[in-house]
């Protein structure tokens, strides 16, 4: 094994390791990092097990573990690592060098670039977390390196584009000698049951129960079953929306879901709907910029006979189908101003009139509201009314578009391949790295729908029994530069220099300018910044330096 002294002088390490502990930071691949007692670390586990139970525990922790090995790989693709000899060297390297365990080979890693097929073998010695659960616990019945296991699991399915599966199958916390974990396809594994619980949001939606009892039997039942599917991701981003969701979905407070088109605000609206109170009533969704305006009324609070022209029989609207569950109106911001002051009554009234009719009708319904467009803003224009958007704002949640959380699509690629697929039953055997690469690189304008669609497409074009390339995606930037390139007054280099150069006094201002801009970017990392303006450190430090002493 390398010494943690030639691990940190390894020309990737050391450029990436940042050290400002004169500021209370270190950093590592551009990621800030804790140095964490261990002793207290265990402690916490313990508490976990004691307060949450086991099975809990364990799926916490190993999806921590999938996100930091997910984020590490990412990360390590994004400074130009694209060698899979490289990329398989470091991971176990720097975990190694966190203290986590030592990795040895038993046999050589295999994996296949273009076919996705793994292989690995690994014992593990000095592992932190069997040592700890033994200290606490004794012998146990099970492994115990859950971080170890999700960071392997994140790490090599962020590598090689498609799930790959680890399971520890010795475990010095169960009596053997060491630990030993195997990695395999996902789909090469027959029996994943409970190893699959960090590819999903923990007991996000699963239906309500109404005793403690229940909720324990939940807890203890087959971790296969998946009620909404469509629903996965472990990166932080969609963690924090999960855990926001599962916040509010014990009240009845009004949800506003904001994002751009494409993100599945409706698919969380759906997911909330399932994990709250209201989940045996019904839930009603409304496309507001699909209804004609002079039919919102009626679409909405229902119509009497003979209200108007072709109104033959009374009809109820949205609200009172939805009486006892949830209305999902989406794209609320494209209501006429008119309907917005109506909708406002309702909501504080709890009450609607059909058109056309005299008498009121008390409606029960939980409003989860959704907007691509920033209301606030819509609100300062005059597009959208100020009172309706302080009724509605009262618990917002920001879904992140699917370029902000790029660790979940290998998860997202490997569930939409499945699922076409199995449609059109064709056997797909994987997706090539070039192509993964590909949809990693994509900024995906039409976020979640748009990577769905490409899935679709190709499953359609790869051979049966073949896997996909980057062919079959047919990702086509030519559109969105058109569409760009009719934009009005579009930024040019030169207008840039000119807006730059009549923005600031002198030249030494704006190298000053860059260099600071590149620091940030690159989160206080000078060799990044430096790589980022193409200068060797050395140069980067004397321009720096420069002009520090001229502050001073």
């Amino acid at each position: 094994m390398d010494s943690l002294k030639s691990l940190l002088g390894h020309p990737l390490l050391e450029d990436e390791i940042l050290d400002k502990t004169e500021e209370g930071r270190i950093y590592l691949l551009n990621q800030r990092m804790l140095l964490l007692h261990g002793y207290s670390l265990a402690n916490l586990r313990r508490e976990f097990i004691e307060h949450a139970g086991l099975k809990t525990t364990r799926e916490i922790f190993t999806r921590l573990g999938y996100q930091q090995g997910a984020e590490d790989a990412l990360k390590l693709k994004q400074k130009g690592v694209k060698d899979l000899d490289e990329l398989f060297y470091y991971g176990p390297k720097i975990r190694e060098m966190e203290g986590f365990v030592l990795n040895r080979a038993v046999e050589r890693m295999q994996y296949d670039e273009d076919t996705g097929k793994f292989w690995g073998d690994y014992i593990w010695e000095s592992s932190w977390e069997s040592k700890a659960h033994l200290e606490h616990l004794g012998v146990s019945g099970f492994p115990a390196c859950w971080l170890m296991t999700g960071y392997a699991c994140g790490y090599t399915t962020t590598v090689m584009g498609r799930p790959i599966l680890w399971k520890e199958v010795e475990c010095v916390a169960m009596g053997h000698k060491h630990c030993r974990v195997v990695g395999v396809p996902l789909e090469d594994e027959e029996d994943i049951g409970e190893h699959l619980s960090f590819m999903r949001i923990e007991e996000f939606v699963s239906p309500p129960k109404s005793s403690r009892c229940l909720q324990l039997e939940r807890l203890q039942a087959d971790d296969s079953e998946t009620v909404l599917p469509d629903i996965i991701g472990s990166s932080r981003q969609f963690n924090e929306v999960a855990t926001q969701l599962k916040k509010v979905a014990v009240t009845n407070s009004t949800v506003l879901l904001m994002g751009e088109s494409g993100v599945g605000k409706e698919r969380f609206a759906r997911a909330l709907h399932s994990i709250s109170k209201r989940s045996d009533g019904p839930f009603v969704s409304v496309n507001c910029a699909a209804i004609p305006a002079d039919l919102v009324e009626s679409e909405l609070f229902g119509v009497e006979k003979g209200a108007f022209t072709g109104a033959v029989e009374s009809r109820p609207g949205r609200f009172e189908r939805a009486h006892g569950g949830t209305l999902f109106l989406d794209e609320i911001s494209s209501l006429p101003l008119e309907a917005q002051g109506k909708l406002l009554r309702v909501l504080q009234e709890r009450e609607i009139e059909r058109v056309g009719g005299t008498n009121t009708k008390k409606v029960n319904v939980r409003i989860v509201a959704a907007a691509n467009t920033n209301l606030s803003e819509d609100v300062l224009h005059g597009k959208f009314r100020s009172d309706l958007y302080y009724r509605i704002n009262i618990f917002p949640v920001k879904i992140p578009p699917l370029r902000e959380r790029k660790g979940d699509i290998a998860l997202l690629v490997n569930l939409f391949i499945n699922r076409f697929a199995n449609e059109i039953d064709k056997h797909i055997t994987g997706i090539s790295r070039k192509a993964f690469t590909r949809l990693l690189n994509h900024e995906w304008p039409g976020n979640v729908r748009e990577l769905e669609n490409v899935c679709e497409r190709a499953v359609i074009l790869a051979e049966n029994d073949g896997n996909i390339d980057i062919h079959h995606l047919m990702i086509d930037n030519d559109d969105i530069a058109l569409a760009q390139s009719h934009t009005p007054n579009p930024i040019t280099q030169e207008s840039a220099i000119d807006h730059l150069i009549s923005s600031i006094n002198s030249f030494d201002e704006i190298e000053d300018l860059i260099l600071k801009h590149a620091l940030e970017r690159n989160d206080g990392n000078v060799s990044a910044a430096a790589r980022y303006l193409n200068l060797r450190r050395g140069q980067f430090e004397y321009r720096l330096k420069k002009h520090q002493n001229a502050d001073n």
